[in-house]
């Protein structure tokens, strides 16, 4: 593979202004005035096979760029120095760092797993590295460790090609430049600077002194996988941590530390953001450290014996908070992770939000009865499912669902479809509609189907489960649509599968036989056929090129359907998918289009999570289960009202659909680590957005089916397993040693079920009962 990316794909896709951004290209910000690679030529000299000077006079300072090759290594040090008898003043120096992050605009789905990466950043401190992941989870991957010198911040730059209003699909495809910071006065940031309490202190200029010189350095390393990519920066002197990302009010926050060989803890302070006031409280608590020798071997020659310590803390106070680590030689090392708001009063919070903002009610002019923002695409549907499921879950608020049936009765049937009539679609996007909106649709009905009779006011609920099977039925058969895009995309995957095995069962239960056996015909057909397309990877495409709408959904129907081994490499696909970084905001599953960035998207994110999660419970391999778990606290960034490092503040229940992770967005600046829903893209250059978006107001956009889906998992199910040490380990939960037993508490919204898989072992408490801690004793769960 190509790491890095490739000028002929420039000129084959049509992007050729764009070679100013290639790798190792620069820009400066010096005395005023801004100044690029592209105004010099540089003199190039090679010493041996091994070792290349790439030297740029930009007057009155000079910039060089030495790569070596040491081993298996790649060396790259980057050295500005000031030759001249006077100091200047460097407000920004920004060098392009432009891997190999592609969708390639073609239907050849192993050329975009083999021949693209994502790329997950760790920022802050002295240990800048990033992780460049082959997207087919393939090693070697490609780990890029900071050796020396500071990197301020990573940003990104997007091109792409959006061809979604014409008959096409696939229709989009697009690639990212990224861009390194070395010095950033917060210029480039825009309005995420002035709240960025967590890296803000990094943003700031340099005087560079006559004769002083700046060096950074960085190594790039082959890895196996994400344990590899750590061994690896153990030994080349990063410290190694292991750390909950995420945790509820009243949860145990726990890491494990490696410390470098020879290196000593100086200071540990915790610094944290609390989400009623506007201070920012440091704590020294080097004291709450516990330190041990163990024998460490095995990856990149780490072996020997190495200071690890642990971490504890309990925390009741909701509100980000970012760990700082000193070394006795005076380097820094930062964790950021987060303290919600219990999940519970998340969704009550939410619920109650939707039922007195969103819902529009009868005096509506446009759309009477729609959740709002107004959108024809179906995923603007999810608030209604997940109200209901809240709603199924929780005490009942007839008040809400009375509006989410008022909501799919009068509005959500006679939008979609003309005249209420299932067998007749509305081309709600000019000449097509979409076959993924008919998903979200058959859901909101399913859930009606199962709420108590006694809630509903419009039909009875064997109408809605009747509704629900019509939807379904036209969504998955290709002879109903007369398009050829519509034909297509019936045979793609997509949401229903959260629900498609329980409305097939619940058919048969209530004696609708024709409607059973139909769906179940057409629900086998497309099982067969996706065990056809696994060969070529036929799942990982939807209305793009490539897509974790695709592939996570796909995975999950494989495992439901029996058909593990093959759902296995889909699997590898989401793994590869989700980030890990010391930042838990970047542990999000990767996607770009609608941020034109890195970003965590509310609906995407969390529902490509709940499939890893589906793939843990039928492959068993824990790495499923951490990076669900990982990937789903960071989407519940959307939610958070306590979080305050973005320009973008939440109040309680409120959402916004997305956050851009890279900073500086370079698309947006206004964006830059900072959450927004489709309202900003209204106006925009863009002619595509403009035509979408026109209409739209409000962040609280493509919101609620991941809620939906995080229900029946992490909203229910704390999940234990042993690590590969043996020992017991508690995801969406934490463990308390007790004198012959263990104390199970669970961090779920509404805590019922426990899971010990390698056991075969699992505790599930009565319908309509909590169960927030259980004990584990002699191999048994113990209420």
């Amino acid at each position: 593979m190509n790491w890095v990316i490739d000028p002929g794909y420039l000129q084959q896709a049509g992007y050729i202004q764009d070679e100013d951004k290639l790798f190792g290209e620069w820009a400066i910000q010096l005395n005023g005035e801004s100044l690029s690679s592209c105004d010099f030529t540089p003199v190039i000299t090679q010493t041996n096979a091994s070792k290349v000077a790439i030297e740029f006079k930009a007057s009155p300072v000079k910039l060089t760029m030495v790569y070596t090759l040491v081993g298996e290594q790649l060396r790259w040090k980057i050295i500005l120095c000031n030759p001249s008898n006077e100091a200047v003043s460097i407000k920004g120096l920004h060098v392009w760092f432009s891997l190999a992050y592609v969708m390639f605009r073609d239907n050849h789905v192993i050329r975009n797993m083999q021949k693209s990466c994502a790329v997950f950043p760790h920022l802050g401190g002295d240990f800048s590295k990033f992780a460049a992941v082959r997207r087919s989870n393939e090693g070697p991957h490609l780990g890029i460790y900071g050796i020396e010198g500071r990197t301020v911040t990573a940003g990104s730059y997007c091109r792409y090609s959006n061809r979604f209003l014409e008959q096409i699909s696939p229709s989009l495809d697009g690639l990212l430049f990224h861009r390194l910071s070395l010095i950033e006065d917060g210029s480039s940031l825009d309005q995420s600077a002035e709240t960025d309490w967590i890296y803000g202190e990094e943003y700031s200029a340099l005087q560079l002194t006559p004769g002083q010189e700046e060096v950074w350095e960085f190594a790039f390393v082959p890895f196996a996988d994400m344990d590899d990519f750590y061994r690896r920066g153990a030994a080349l002197g990063h410290p190694r941590w292991s750390y909950t990302p995420v945790l509820p009010a009243g949860g145990v926050f726990e890491a494990t530390l490696q410390l470098p060989e020879g290196q000593r803890i100086r200071e540990l302070r915790l610094h944290s953001a609390p989400g009623d006031s506007e201070d920012i409280i440091s704590e020294e608590i080097t004291g709450e450290i516990k330190g041990q020798e163990l024998p460490v071997t095995g990856g990149a020659g780490v072996s020997g014996r190495h200071h690890v310590c642990t971490l504890s803390l309990q925390r009741e106070q909701p509100g980000e908070h970012k760990l700082e680590l000193i070394l006795e030689d005076g380097r820094r090392d930062v964790l950021v992770w987060n303290v919600l708001e219990p999940a519970g009063k998340l969704l009550s919070k939410r619920a109650e939000w939707l039922a007195l903002n969103s819902y529009s009610g009868n005096e509506a002019v446009e759309r009477p009865h729609a959740f709002r923002p107004l959108s024809n695409q179906g995923e603007s549907l999810g608030k209604l499912a997940f109200l209901l499921m809240n709603n199924k879950m929780a005490s009942p608020v007839p008040g809400q669902v009375a509006m989410a049936e008022r909501a799919a009765v009068l509005d959500m049937k006679v939008h979609w479809f003309t005249d209420g009539d299932f067998r007749k679609p509305r081309p709600l996007y000019g000449t097509f509609y979409r076959i993924y909106d008919f998903d979200y649709i058959g859901h909101v009905f399913y859930l009606l189907s199962q709420m108590d009779e006694r809630l509903l006011k419009l039909n009875p609920s064997r109408v809605y489960l009747q509704w629900a099977a019509e939807v379904m039925c036209m969504r998955l058969d290709p002879d109903c649509h007369p398009g050829q895009r519509e034909k297509d995309e019936s045979r793609l995957n997509g949401v229903f599968i959260l629900y498609i095995q329980e409305l097939l069962a619940d058919l048969r239960v209530a004696g609708l036989t024709d409607l059973h056996a139909r769906l179940l015909q057409l629900w086998e057909d497309f099982g067969r056929g996706m065990e056809i397309g696994v060969q070529q990877y036929g799942g990982a495409v939807t209305e793009h090129f490539y897509d974790n709408a695709g592939f996570g959904p796909t995975c999950q129907a494989l495992c439901r359907l029996g058909i593990t081994g093959e759902a296995g490499r889909y699997g590898q696909l989401i793994l590869a998918n989700i980030g890990f970084s010391n930042d838990y905001r970047l542990q999000n599953p990767d996607r770009w289009w609608e941020a034109l960035s890195p970003m965590i998207h509310s609906l995407w994110g969390g529902l490509v999570a709940a499939s890893a999660l589906v793939a843990y419970e039928y492959i068993g391999d824990p790495a499923y289960l951490e990076a669900a778990y990982r990937s789903t606290m960071a989407v519940f960034n959307c939610y958070d009202w306590n979080v305050r490092s973005t320009p973008r503040r939440l109040a309680p229940g409120e959402g916004a659909s997305t956050y851009s992770v890279a900073a500086p967005n370079l698309n947006m600046p206004e964006l830059s680590r900072n959450r927004f829903g489709q309202s900003v893209f209204v106006g925009y250059s863009d002619p595509l957005f403009a035509a979408l978006f026109a209409d739209v107001s409000g962040d609280d956009w493509d919101m609620g089916e991941e809620l939906a889906a995080y229900l029946p998992g992490f909203g229910t199910t704390a999940y234990l397993y042993r690590d590969s040490r043996g020992q017991l380990k508690c995801v969406n939960g934490f463990i308390t040693e007790e004198q012959d037993s263990l104390l199970i508490t669970s961090y779920a919204a509404y805590p019922s079920r426990y899971l010990l898989l390698e056991d075969k072992l699992e505790f599930r408490a009565p319908a309509g009962i909590l169960q927030p801690r259980i004990r584990l004793q002699g191999g048994q769960f113990i209420s």
